[in-house]
């Protein structure tokens, strides 16, 4: 195994489109060299950039999900909640 790969490896590690990995080198959301007109990407970089990425994502979702577990319940139309019953 190489150390260094190009876009077609990348896209086969990252699972889409050499296009789609060229695009993300370009805005540098990916660690990328460009040497002459491809793209030179070193796997163990795109390793630890998977895994950070993998960790944001879960945290965010994870902080997402404790809003909504912390959030108070509207309650819903048509129930009566705590209302006493008139006496007649």
């Amino acid at each position: 195994m190489t150390d260094t790969i190009d876009s077609r490896e990348c896209a086969e590690l990252l699972r889409c489109t050499p296009e789609q990995v060229e695009e993300l080198a370009r805005k540098g959301d990916l660690p990328a060299v460009k040497i002459g007109r491809g793209w030179l990407f070193v796997r163990a970089d795109l390793l630890a950039y998977l895994a950070e990425k993998a960790r944001e994502e879960a945290l965010e979702r994870r902080s997402r999900r404790e809003v909504v577990k912390m959030a108070p319940r509207a309650p819903q139309p048509g129930r009566r909640r705590n209302v006493p019953l008139p006496l007649n």
